[in-house]
């Protein structure tokens, strides 16, 4: 029972990681690294969490903070698209605002009260659940855990199989080239950073909904940034990035069992050792797969038409 419990909080764990990770292939593949994914994470928990908590509905939560991240989306946009500031900066910008606002706000609405809401359930499938050691793993989780089984391979199939994703992938790696073909290239930036963002607000949701049940000063603990990370684990490719994330949520799964024991053991002092090991890990699997990865030619690059 251990193993199946290990596999399930592993998947959950890597969930959040595994949709923002997704937005953010959209995002970079079309030219625009946002390192802002931290701060619109945490402001997709808090909004989440504070629509759950005043009308007691977790779709109005999880509707809140695909909203917000579309929002903030939307100002990173301004920012690097109309404006042609320089990403890096302007995403520790969109950082530091969703950071600094979600605490603001919290403090300011609950004080330094912690409330806590009704997570989402977990929502077992009939007879799937049933198979042995992986089946309790798999398909007995929360929503966003059953979106990504979905979303993931669509969006995969989309960014090389359709229009769009062409138009995209085109966006990053030869901007003149698709705009001299009439592709609306500061439109498809525009839609690429909106919808990556809007996943990251998700994810934030996620998290807070599902996991936590409530909200508190950098709910995120860095997974925004690892987001992105995981964007270079997977070669800008999202399944592959759901891999990565999935190396994470099973490292974190572990760690928290392996506390467990060694708390028991009596040796509490190791309990901050096994708090590193998940982020030590994904180091190490950043070291060793981004290796020859290679970025959409014009990532990071501002678009001027001529």
């Amino acid at each position: 029972m251990i193993y199946a419990s290990i596999i399930n909080l592993g998947i959950a764990m890597a969930t959040p990681l595994a949709i923002a990770s997704a937005g953010e292939v959209y995002s970079e593949r079309a030219g625009i690294i946002n390192l802002g994914l931290e701060g619109i994470m945490l402001m997709g928990s808090f909004v989440s969490f504070h629509l759950t908590y005043i009308t007691g509905s977790l779709l109005y939560g999880y509707l809140g903070g695909v909203f917000i991240g579309a929002l903030f989306g939307f100002l990173m946009g301004i920012m690097v698209i109309t404006l042609r500031l320089d990403q890096v900066i302007a995403g520790m910008g969109i950082y530091f605002l969703g950071f600094g606002l979600s605490d603001f706000l919290y403090r300011t609405i609950y004080g330094k009260t912690y409330v806590t809401i009704s997570k989402a359930p977990l929502i077992p499938i009939p007879w799937l659940k049933n198979i042995p050691v992986i089946g309790f793993g798999l398909f007995n989780q929360y929503p966003s855990v059953y979106l990504t089984y979905i979303l993931i391979p669509l969006l995969t199939f989309l960014l090389y199989r359709s229009t769009f994703g062409f138009a995209v992938r085109s966006a990053g790696e030869n901007p003149k080239a698709a705009d001299t073909m009439g592709i609306n290239i500061y439109l498809v930036k525009y839609l690429a950073l909106i919808f990556g963002s809007s996943l990251a607000g998700l994810a934030g949701a996620a998290l807070c909904l599902e996991i936590t049940g409530l909200f508190f000063e950098n709910l995120t603990f860095g997974m925004g940034f690892i987001a992105v990370g995981l964007v270079y684990f997977g070669k800008w490719d999202p399944m592959k990035a759901w891999a990565g994330s999935l190396i994470y949520g099973f490292t974190w799964s572990i760690s928290v069992t392996l506390q467990e024991i060694v708390s028991k053991a009596g040796h509490t002092e190791l309990t901050y050792f096994m708090l590193m090991l998940p982020y030590i890990v994904i180091i190490l699997s950043l070291i060793a797969m981004s290796r020859g990865a290679r970025a959409p030619k014009f990532l990071g690059k501002a678009y001027t038409r001529e």
